[in-house]
């Protein structure tokens, strides 16, 4: 009789995560269900900086949670733009706190006893696979490599650095809505997904929320990054005279005196918590919010046409925008059309725009199963190696 060749299973993962917004941990949560749906038996160490306390609201004691600090980010000034000053100090010092801290992961080498890595897209996690000789896997919008190539820092040592950290990944997984990648041409093990989204992510454990009968309903976003709180915050004055608007908005990062001003005024209905923001999109009619990803990802999907914000110096947020209007798919606010310009501006959009938006995304059909193909991909990956 023949023997029977078992074949080789992932029961360990560790999972790097990128504190630049909330996007890359919302993508790697919906990894991880995906995971947990295949084996719930997988273990999973978290390797992360500020969102630690939001992944484990809610996985709780699935997973293990390890403090890992952010060597690689982007600095914004209060107006939202990137601050070219403060971003190449930490562009500069990336390659030494790179090293310094993969020498502190490895004095404890005996935990890291993994079967593979997955980060979107932290540098460090795909020389640690090296080191350790296991598998690790990208998951992607845009590489820290591209965006530094980008800007005035192109010709700077330490970004032709993080090309050659991210190189050292055995696939790299792009998630994306339009054929043009925002990733260096010459990655040469790249795979294309569908977009990475799952509706019950924010849905669970949210309140409930004021059902508005006002004839139009926006949702203005102040995303994960807080880089448009200012702008924000300055233009709230001037929405109590779009009595044909009721807003939602979030106040997380307001004082006080602002959310009881918010409270008090007839049309503006304030949110907390990031679940109750994100879960409003598919209720109202449009959105103002900065053109991250993940946001992108959710106006696609629930087609929600949406003004999104201008962000200088920023080539991610420059090119998903390109992306999105090339399409019709949205309307652009330049940061000039907040405070007193922004009922002009919401008033245009309604009249002109709203409409074609709508059927536009309506005429395009998506598909948010990336997870899903992702997983079952590192699994045959895995499985056959």
């Amino acid at each position: 009789m023949q023997k029977k060749i078992s074949k080789k299973k992932i029961k360990k993962i560790a999972i790097f995560i990128s504190d630049e917004g909330y996007g890359h941990s919302v993508r790697q949560k919906t990894i991880i269900t995906e995971f947990l749906k295949y084996n719930p038996k997988i273990q999973f160490t978290i390797f992360n900086n500020k969102r630690l306390l939001f992944l484990k609201e809610y996985f709780g004691n699935k997973l293990n949670y390890n403090y890992y600090p952010n060597t690689l980010h982007t600095v914004k000034k209060k107006n939202g733009e990137l601050d070219l000053i403060k971003t190449k100090k930490i562009l500069v010092q990336w390659p030494i706190k790179s090293i310094n801290h993969i020498k502190k992961l490895l004095k404890n080498k005996e935990k890291l006893n993994f079967d593979i890595i997955i980060s979107d897209l932290v540098p460090e996690a795909f020389k640690l696979g090296k080191i350790l000789n296991i598998p690790s896997y990208g998951v992607a919008r845009f590489a820290w490599d591209w965006f530094f190539f980008n800007t005035e820092f192109k010709k700077l040592k330490e970004t032709k650095m993080i090309k050659e950290s991210l190189q050292m990944s055995d696939k790299i997984y792009f998630s994306t809505f339009i054929k043009k990648k925002i990733l260096a041409n010459d990655y040469f093990k790249l795979q294309e997904t569908n977009l990475i989204f799952n509706k019950n992510i924010f849905r669970e454990g949210t309140n409930a929320f004021f059902k508005s009968t006002n004839k139009y309903k926006c949702l203005i976003m102040d995303n994960g990054t807080k880089t448009n709180s200012n702008l924000i915050q300055k233009t709230i004055k001037y929405l109590k005279h779009m009595q044909h608007v009721d807003f939602y908005i979030s106040v997380d990062n307001f004082s006080y005196k602002l959310r009881t001003y918010i409270a008090q005024e007839k049309n503006l209905i304030p949110i907390q918590g990031l679940k109750n923001m994100h879960r409003l999109i598919s209720y109202v009619d449009f959105l103002v919010a900065r053109g991250g990803f993940n946001t992108i990802t959710e106006i696609l999907i629930f087609k929600k046409p949406a003004l999104l914000i201008d962000e200088k110096n920023n080539p991610e947020i420059k090119e998903n925008l390109n992306q999105m209007k090339k399409l019709k798919f949205c309307s652009i606010m330049k940061q000039s059309s907040f405070k007193a310009n922004f009922s002009k501006k919401i008033n245009h959009f309604i009249k002109k725009d709203m409409k074609k938006i709508k059927n536009k995304l309506k005429s395009r059909k998506l598909k948010a199963n990336g997870a899903n193909q992702i997983i079952r991909n590192i699994i045959g990956d895995y499985e056959k190696s």
